[in-house]
């Protein structure tokens, strides 16, 4: 069972959420706001292809499903 997925890292204050448009990215403070992968795999391969300096990671969040 695949779950999706979004790109976070963590901050002293709290989570950002990895949102990406055209090629380009930025860092969201909302989960709602981020880009949702259709499954962990996917969320990692994006997180990994970050430079390491963001130390980005997939979550699995919860869908209404769940």
């Amino acid at each position: 069972m695949s779950s999706a997925a979004v790109v976070a890292r963590s901050k002293p204050d709290g989570l950002e959420y990895l949102v990406s448009r055209g090629g380009q990215f930025d860092w969201a403070g909302a989960e709602r706001d981020a880009n949702v992968f259709c499954d962990i795999r996917e969320a990692t391969r994006a997180a990994l292809a970050l430079p390491s300096k963001f130390r980005a990671f997939a979550l699995p969040i919860r869908t209404d499903a769940e």
